[in-house]
């Protein structure tokens, strides 16, 4: 749990909204913190396989054993992922396809414990997440996203960056819906028109490889951005089921940290 904290300089400083700050004013020296785990679960998936309903039962066993602690993303992609078309609703996007191939996955489904696992099997996936819940994190993210009040197409992402120790890495953050109804195939059930589909990635906010962050420790670094909620014929996200994803990759590919967070209305 971050320790609540309070700066007497503050009082003498002038309120400011994010986006009045200039990027080298983002940095604001901070008391030691300790931050809480968490664990991100890539979750290679898709809608035409037959396996991966299984892996997804396997997700929601494991968020219900660390329900604060664990992050799933399901990236459809690869032979079995359906891209969406006018007719045909697909949850497949490009950057799945690259991120997927990065790993160098060509079977399905696999998991990325952390960045750090490799691709695993299903039945792999626990002891990786319980040993990655064992490292100490060098970084807390606090993470908040709202539909703009002026703008309702548009969500507003505030990303706050706690470091304990001087990093490097590169910021990500991505958007996911749950609740999506699509088909799905399954190896007993064959054919489900209406599977629910949870926590499936939907985009980059900050680009498909997001951006380099170079971090003091206790300095925290502020970031804002902004997110146009897609609505065409091909893809429709609905604001009330969309999340916030952010995580910081180190030069060895691990995690450093992750958080998550609801879009609120």
């Amino acid at each position: 749990m971050i320790k609540k904290f309070f700066l007497s300089l503050l009082t003498f400083l002038p309120l400011v909204s994010c986006s009045d700050i200039s990027e080298d004013e983002r940095f604001i020296p901070i008391e030691s913190v300790t931050p809480q785990r968490a664990v991100l679960l890539e979750d290679f998936t898709g809608q035409n396989c037959v396996n991966c309903p299984a892996a997804h039962r396997e997700i929601e066993t494991l968020t219900r054993q660390y329900p604060d602690a664990l992050i799933p993303v399901s990236i459809h992609a690869g032979g079995f992922g359906i891209s969406s078309t006018a007719r045909r609703p697909g949850l497949m996007q490009p950057e799945g396809n690259t991120y997927n191939d990065r790993y160098g996955i060509d079977e399905w489904p696999k998991g990325v414990v952390n960045g750090r696992s490799g691709a695993l099997n299903t039945g792999e996936w626990s002891d990786a997440v319980r040993e990655e819940l064992k490292r100490d994190a060098s970084v807390a993210i606090e993470l908040s996203a709202a539909i703009d009040p002026d703008t309702p197409t548009m969500i507003d992402i505030e990303c706050v960056l706690r470091p304990v120790a001087d990093m490097q890495g590169t910021l990500q953050l991505w958007v996911i819906e749950d609740g999506i109804v699509a088909r799905q195939l399954d190896k007993d059930l064959g054919t489900i028109p209406d599977y629910v589909h949870n926590h499936v990635y939907r985009a980059a906010v900050n680009g498909i490889d997001g951006e380099n962050v170079n971090l003091q420790a206790n300095v925290r670094k502020e970031n804002s951005y902004k997110m146009a909620i897609r609505d065409t014929e091909k893809e429709k996200w609905v604001a009330a089921n969309l999340s916030i994803v952010a995580f910081i990759r180190q030069a060895d590919g691990g995690i450093a940290q992750v958080a998550r967070c609801k879009v609120q209305p």
